[in-house]
């Protein structure tokens, strides 16, 4: 027994193989689609800055950042596109055998009528469809050799399509509410399992390896709560880590992040120096907790009196020690200076007060990058006039 495949004709613009089932109250197909004929054949947003149809806002940079993912990684993975359609725009041919008897009810032919393309509407994926055109024209039109290669790469490379039948505008802004509710992935599962950034990785290591944070990293939350016994979240440690590496505030180049890749055991080692001896030389609550003279049970109690184990204060002092090694000082000038500061909640004076990253009553602090980076300021610059007097 063989499949036969019915015959084209010039009535369809797209004759697939699909897999059709019903979700809800419609016919569903599934099927896969080369991203040249994709690229061809869906529709695209001209418009950015609107709501239309069963799209929100297109956000440029959005499709900016996929575009630079398919471009920049070989083992690259794009989630299903869904698109809308009219019912009556589509036909579909079960599989055949030789005397004519189908197969499988639900396995076959999509054909999708030439003169009801316009019905068709991308619902949930709008983004990468734009990244899809954006990277192809952009290396069709380079010429580079590699590019050309990796311009060939994905034209021979697919991408999942789920098209339901469907062309009601409302019905298809809830399916695409409804689509949007699963649950995102949680910031301490991204770092725990994204592998291409060195910084991720680097904040395993340390939440493994050094002796200040070993055992005081919450490794299954996004945050510490008041009562923890953790230091930080271990969604928290790259943040840190990229404020010690490149400073507060702004986005890690993509050359910095690959060389850190290619040396991952000296961005570990620096890291450490860091936790492990910055650390306790810059506050003597660090240094206690380090030596066990403070049991981690006493951390709750503490984060109430005392900003010092604040993951905002630590950023802070990660940015402060970037900035001061970049200028070839000596670190240690700059730990002397800050072990003599006041960290207390609810103190007018200090150094955290002075940096103006405390709130008024002096029991909270300000956590935006512009005053993250504006306290580091401040205290580089308190502390290279103490080094100089």
């Amino acid at each position: 027994m063989t499949l036969a495949m019915r015959p084209t004709t010039n009535q369809y613009s797209l004759q697939a193989p699909a897999h059709r089932f019903r979700q809800g109250e419609r016919d569903v197909y599934y099927f896969s689609l080369d991203l040249g004929t994709l690229d061809g054949l869906l529709p695209q947003r001209v418009e950015d800055n609107v709501v239309r149809e069963a799209n929100r806002r297109l956000t440029p940079s959005h499709a900016k950042n996929i575009q630079n993912y398919l471009e920049d990684e070989n083992d690259w993975l794009l989630g299903a596109l869904m698109l809308g359609i009219a019912p009556e725009a589509v036909d579909f041919v079960p599989y055949s055998n030789e005397d004519g008897d189908a197969l499988a009810e639900n396995f076959g032919e999509l054909r999708v009528k030439t003169n009801r393309l316009n019905t068709m509407r991308i619902f949930d994926g709008q983004h990468r469809r734009r990244a899809i055109q954006d990277v192809l024209a952009d290396l069709e039109q380079s010429g580079d050799n590699q590019r050309s290669e990796k311009l060939r790469e994905l034209l021979s490379s697919s991408l999942t399509i789920v098209l339901y039948a469907e062309s009601d505008i409302k019905t298809l802004r809830q399916m695409f509410v409804d689509a949007s509710k699963t649950k995102r992935i949680e910031r301490h599962t991204v770092t725990r399992f994204d592998r291409r950034d060195p910084f991720n990785l680097a904040a395993l290591w340390i939440a493994e390896n050094s002796r200040m944070f070993r055992g005081r990293v919450d490794m299954e939350r996004s945050s510490v709560g008041r009562t923890s016994e953790c230091l930080l979240a271990v969604s928290n440690l790259p943040t840190i880590l990229k404020a010690l590496e490149f400073t507060v505030g702004r986005r890690v180049p993509k050359d910095v992040n690959r060389r850190n890749m290619l040396a991952l055991e000296d961005l570990y080692a620096r890291c450490r120096v860091w936790t492990d001896e910055f650390l306790p030389a810059a506050r003597e609550e660090y240094e206690r907790l380090m030596a066990g003279d403070i049991p981690n049970s006493d951390i709750p109690r503490m984060r109430t009196r005392s900003f010092v184990f604040s993951q905002v204060v630590m950023q802070i002092l990660a940015g402060c020690y970037f900035v001061w090694a970049n200028e070839g000082l000596d670190w240690r000038d700059l730990a002397k200076f800050i072990r003599a500061a006041s960290f207390a909640h609810g103190s007018e004076q200090g150094l955290l007060a002075d940096a103006g990253i405390v709130n008024p009553n002096g029991q909270k602090l300000y956590s935006r990058r512009q005053e993250i980076a504006g306290a580091v300021s401040h205290i580089v610059s308190a502390a290279r006039d103490a080094a100089q007097a």
